[in-house]
């Protein structure tokens, strides 16, 4: 019994009929997963620079105003924010921070700080996580901090779990010396 088996076994084994579409049955799925997992894994990074990029322009935005920025300027930020990202328009945070180096204390503080979205507004307390992220400066200079979050979910299911894409900007204010907040406007 084990020879005749064994005779089948070497038999099939032998055979080369039919061996291509096998091999096609056998690779296919093989091949779709790597070209999806590359997508996917292209389009996460795409996504994070795009965020980044998006970032950066509504930080430069802000810097360069000389009037003072005004909650429906907030609002209409974070619009632009999401418009130029692409990323999921129903959960994105947005939140702006005008820091000020106190030069005596070293230590970064809060002169105001506003948010769109579910984000807490930053405190000058909780600036100090920061501290390894932002630059240098001289006394009483400042600079705006730009921060996003939007939630990401890749295109196929290949083991990148849905994620929160976070940017972090900083920029110094071009024209003024500060960026001026008016809650009336």
């Amino acid at each position: 019994m084990k020879q005749l088996i064994l005779s089948k076994l070497r038999s099939f084994a032998r055979e080369t009929k039919a061996n291509a579409s096998i091999e096609a049955m056998i690779i296919f799925p093989v091949l779709f997963w790597a070209n999806a997992a590359s997508f996917t894994y292209y389009e996460a990074y795409r996504a994070q620079a795009v965020a980044e990029k998006a970032a950066y322009s509504v930080s430069d935005m802000i810097s360069r105003e000389t009037a003072p920025i005004t909650p429906t300027y907030m609002t209409n930020a974070r619009n632009i924010y999401k418009d130029l990202s692409g990323l999921s328009p129903g959960d994105t945070t947005l939140r702006v921070t005008l820091l000020r180096w106190d030069g005596n204390n070293n230590v970064f503080k809060v002169d105001w700080s506003k948010r769109r979205g579910d984000i807490p507004r930053l405190r000058t307390r909780d600036v100090s996580d920061y501290d390894e992220l932002l630059p240098p400066l001289i006394a009483n200079e400042r600079i705006i901090l730009v921060e996003t979050a939007s939630d990401y979910d890749p295109a196929f299911n290949v083991g990148l779990a849905p994620r929160i894409i976070e940017t972090f900007v900083f920029t110094r204010p071009r024209y003024a010396p500060q960026i001026v907040w008016d809650a009336e406007g």
